[in-house]
């Protein structure tokens, strides 16, 4: 009875060599898979890491925010400061101008002094 017993259990189970072969290949599939998994994460950290080394490249030709901060203002200053030199140079050369003008208004005959020069001129 046991031998009857042990056979249908037997025949039920896979073999010791089928059971390893079984477990090898589980084993050999998933180490195949991290295997690829991992090499795609050092191919993906070595992009990566060129990437970063481009981006450091460029960023050693690019002046800092504070240093374009700065040179704004001066370019900026220096714009006011000229403005503000030709606004004057503007202003002083009207005030000579009309200063010009005042003395050769001054300098003029009215019409009326004009044509009595002339009647004295002409002899009345």
């Amino acid at each position: 009875k046991h031998a009857k017993e042990l056979g249908n259990v037997l025949a039920h189970h896979a073999s010791l060599k089928d059971r390893m072969s079984y477990l090898e290949k589980l084993l050999g599939d998933s180490a195949d898979k991290h295997a690829a998994q991992l090499q795609a994460l050092k191919e993906a950290h070595d992009k990566h890491a060129d990437d970063m080394a481009g981006m450091a490249k460029a960023q050693a030709f690019h002046a800092s925010l504070p240093e374009r901060i700065a040179y704004l203002e001066k370019k900026l200053g220096d714009s006011a400061d000229k403005h503000a030199k030709e606004l004057q140079a503007l202003k002083d050369a009207h005030d000579k101008h009309a200063k010009g003008l005042d003395t050769a208004a001054d300098n003029h005959a009215t019409m009326e002094e004009r044509m009595k020069y002339l009647e004295k001129l002409l002899g009345d």
